[in-house]
């Protein structure tokens, strides 16, 4: 893996210092949580119990809202039996004792990232599945060597979708770091 990249998701993953969560605490509970199972796909049930009972971060409710938060910002893909990642887990790293807050669980108090929202529209409107956009966009930045959002911009503008309105926050998300 390249610096940028690594750098990238290394940033990707720290909290926002105003007092929000970034989504990227959300993505490294998924990436343990995947990992430490040795797993990349889990049923439901699996995921439930590993949360609740096995790791014991969240009471059974509460790893039901953090399925539905996931699953809901696009992170992990439910298929016909499985549960997947839409993102890849292997560029997320945590300590050992990593355990996520209660924060997670809430997706109001998230911003969704504009990664995510280019990942939605591609979905939406791409005709693609969410975990197919991810690997054409991942594709497009490995090829091209430029920011994952720049990457998700070309790929929706190869399938034709009016991007338009991304161009701005893409440029300030990127300007920002």
């Amino acid at each position: 893996m390249n610096a940028r990249k690594d750098g990238y998701i290394r940033w990707h993953c720290k909290s926002l210092g105003s007092g929000g969560i970034a989504i990227g605490e959300l993505e490294t509970c998924l990436a343990v949580l995947f990992k430490r199972k040795g797993k990349n796909v889990m049923t439901e049930t699996e995921f439930m119990l590993t949360v609740s009972f096995d790791y014991r971060w969240f009471t059974p409710k509460e790893a039901q809202m953090l399925l539905d938060v996931s699953v809901k910002k696009g992170l992990l893909v439910r298929t016909e039996e499985f549960l997947k990642p839409s993102f890849d887990i292997k560029d997320i790293e945590a300590s050992l004792s990593f355990r996520p807050s209660k924060a997670v669980l809430s997706a109001e108090k998230e911003e969704v990232s504009i990664f995510a929202q280019l990942v939605q529209l591609i979905s939406d409107k791409g005709g693609l599945k969410k975990r197919d956009a991810v690997a054409r966009i991942n594709r497009t930045q490995e090829r091209l060597g430029v920011d994952v959002e720049v990457a998700a911009v070309l790929v929706a503008r190869d399938l034709g979708i009016d991007v338009a309105a991304y161009l701005e926050p893409v440029k300030k998300e990127i300007l920002s770091r």
